[in-house]
């Protein structure tokens, strides 16, 4: 492994935001470009890259913004250390008070840094989740409106309530790095090979939360359609229910986790396997996978086993039932997941 450190100051960053990379140049270069007029002359974030590796231009691509002034910590791999490995790798090598794993094919849009950094300069949490929009060919330009609409909670299961199975979202959760540490945890490298090593940190917050900054303004562009290749129903099925089983305590927290997976991420990811059978083509069927782990769970009987067995059509409709369920879930304060 080889670390290059540019321009680092003496004082703590707030914020490390730390870009696992592999291969996708092309997605890099996007990101860097819309970071670089956010952080180029911003003293309280540190920037790290972590490549595991690219046999592309990504060390070129790195190199190039370092020569026009953008200060990045960048950490080459001698070889590839896998998603979880380089996962953690930027989360032991952070220096900020505050983590921000981020995708490198997913982006911020103009002001939304300063937007977070003005928010944690405010007070202390454990968690900040940030909204996203599906990003495609294009994505917004920046932020237009004056006021942010940020949510503070102190209770933990409001807060799960609110981000549920988005807690697998790298790009959408920071974490007090510092709060984290003085807990004594399982170690992170457990979850190696799991595909969710990122639940580790962000449930040992949640483990421990005193207080939470839900973001609802859409800072972040999500890339769709663009998993980097891991099984899907073994990730948000077995492994899932197994991390979150044995690394969060609290059994409300859990049953909320999995509510939010049946609920809101399970029914549309179905929907694509039935008009894609490539989706998971690799794994056993769903009906094989996730009816043994949730059979008990009434959400499941309701909103993801008509998305296996009833024919495309009909699961169409059944989406869009299940649509409309999760917006007046939402309107009424969530009161389904919990």
């Amino acid at each position: 492994m080889n670390e290059e450190i540019q321009g680092q100051a003496d004082s703590k960053p707030l914020l490390t935001i730390a870009i696992p990379t592999y291969n996708r140049a092309i997605y890099l270069r996007e990101l860097l470009s819309v970071l670089f007029d956010q952080l180029i002359a911003e003293p309280r974030v540190e920037l790290i890259i972590s490549d595991n590796a690219s046999p592309d231009e990504t060390p070129s691509l790195v190199e190039e913004f370092q020569n026009r002034g953008l200060k990045i910590r960048s950490i080459r791999n001698e070889t590839n250390i896998g998603a979880d490995g380089n996962f953690l790798q930027c989360f032991e090598r952070a220096r900020g008070k505050y983590f921000w794993l981020f995708g490198d094919d997913d982006i911020v849009v103009q002001g939304g840094v300063d937007t977070v950094l003005s928010l944690l300069e405010r007070k202390d949490h454990n968690l900040v989740y940030v909204n996203s929009f599906p990003l495609e060919d294009s994505h917004r330009s920046g932020i237009s409106q004056v006021k942010i609409n940020a949510i503070e909670m102190q209770n933990a299961k409001s807060f799960a309530s609110r981000v549920h199975i988005f807690f697998t979202f790298i790009s959408g959760n920071i974490i007090n790095k510092e709060r984290v540490l003085r807990k004594n945890q399982f170690p992170f490298a457990e979850l190696l090979g799991t595909n969710l090593i990122q639940l580790g940190w962000t449930y040992a917050a949640l483990n421990d939360f005193e207080s939470g900054l839900f973001i609802s303004d859409k800072l972040i562009g999500a890339r769709v359609n663009n998993t980097g290749g891991y099984k899907l129903l073994e990730s948000f099925g077995p492994t899932l229910k197994a991390v979150t089983d044995h690394w969060l305590r609290d059994e409300h927290l859990r049953r909320i986790i999995y509510n939010g997976t049946l609920q809101r991420f399970w029914p549309g990811m179905l929907l694509q396997y039935k008009h894609s059978a490539n989706t998971f083509s690799s794994e056993a069927t769903p009906n094989f996978v996730l009816t043994p782990l949730f059979r008990r769970n009434l959400r499941y009987w309701t909103f993801v086993y008509p998305m296996i067995v009833l024919p495309h059509s009909l699961a169409v409709c059944w989406l869009l039932l299940v649509r409309i369920v999760n917006r007046i879930d939402r309107a009424c304060g969530l009161v389904l997941l919990r």
